[in-house]
């Protein structure tokens, strides 16, 4: 296994890391918890990005100092780049799949980390919105880490539970206390960054959540799975929950795939290969725009591990940027 991929796949582990500490049913330090850990989280797979586009070459995550030497942590290993550092420079390459409502909702939980570390914030409002950026912050997760890695997640209950009985947030009225005013400025940081992010892209800095109680139609309702199998009982998803496995229309897909491959061109060749892998009912399905009218026009969406099948076609984009270092390629990077 490369290095890269091998530091992917244990960044995914802080991502389960930070749902499972944050759906504990009693803990105290749920938000602060969850934004060191999903940090954690993002730093290792930005880094393996960097790796992969860079040919596994570790001495290219080194942070330099004025004499072009790496600087050194107080064990004497090489400091590598931040996460800032990693998500500005990979926000500014148009071909990395990085964008900007990805990078902002990162930059958000920068912030919620260093102020979480450096202080205690016991605010309701806080909470609140730490529950939508985080919420944010693991969809984009899941979509990064499948289109640069084609990390299979399915095995992961990926979600961050708003639901509870006494969700303090979910009543929040006029009567509450004044904010401190550190946590105002935060807040205030936080919105700020949503707001500047509102359009079509399909990540986003915030995710808003409501809940809400039904009342369940059959008392023997059980869990299930999406089958093929014929004699499967019949269960009845609404368009949404359908669509959820399928995020990407086909401009998704062919942008993604333009950033991805070096030799990709939009041509014959490419609506070939697609129509062949679209005959896969797992990986594409058809939906008509209306589902109340069958006669609707129809829309073509793809499930994101079709990528891996276009791997077979085209030819991955490597970047490769020599850097002057001492000889250490035998460390590991070391977190700065």
């Amino acid at each position: 296994m490369s290095l890269s991929r091998d530091i992917a796949e244990k960044s995914v582990q802080a991502a389960v890391a930070s749902i499972e500490i944050y759906n504990k049913p009693d803990f105290s330090f749920r938000e602060e918890a969850f934004s060191l850990l999903m940090t954690n989280a993002w730093e290792p797979l930005l880094k393996a990005k960097w790796l992969a586009d860079h040919n596994d070459e570790i001495t290219t995550l080194y942070d330099l100092g004025n004499d072009g030497r790496p600087r050194l942590s107080r064990s004497g290993n090489p400091c590598t780049h931040s996460l800032g550092y990693l998500a500005a420079k990979l926000v500014e390459d148009k071909n990395s799949g990085f964008d900007k409502p990805t990078h902002d909702n990162v930059i958000a939980l920068i912030e919620i980390r260093d102020n979480s570390a450096h202080f205690i914030h016991k605010d309701l409002h806080l909470g609140r919105v730490v529950l939508e950026i985080g919420t944010a912050s693991l969809q984009n997760y899941l979509q990064v880490a499948g289109e640069w890695f084609q990390i299979d997640l399915s095995c992961y209950n990926f979600f961050l539970m708003p639901l509870s009985f006494y969700h303090g947030f979910e009543a929040i009225t006029t009567s509450v206390s004044p904010q401190p005013v550190q946590v105002q400025r935060l807040v205030e940081y936080l919105i700020s960054l949503e707001n500047q992010n509102e359009g079509e892209s399909t990540r986003h800095v915030a995710i808003r959540l409501h809940t809400r109680f039904v009342r369940s139609r059959d008392d023997s309702a059980i869990a299930f799975k999406w089958t093929d199998d014929p004699a499967a009982p019949a269960v009845r998803l609404a368009e949404e929950d359908i669509l959820k496995n399928y995020p990407l229309t086909y401009r998704d897909l062919t942008n993604q795939l333009r950033r991805r491959y070096k030799d990709f061109i939009e041509n014959r060749d490419y609506h070939r290969i697609r129509q062949k892998i679209e005959k896969v009912k797992k990986l594409s399905i058809i939906r008509t725009l209306d589902p109340r009218n069958p006669k609707s026009a129809k829309q073509r969406f793809y499930n994101s591990n079709i990528i891996q099948e276009f791997d077979k076609h085209y030819k991955r984009r490597k970047k490769v940027e020599p850097v002057a270092t001492p000889d250490r390629r035998e460390m590991t990077p070391a977190s700065q």
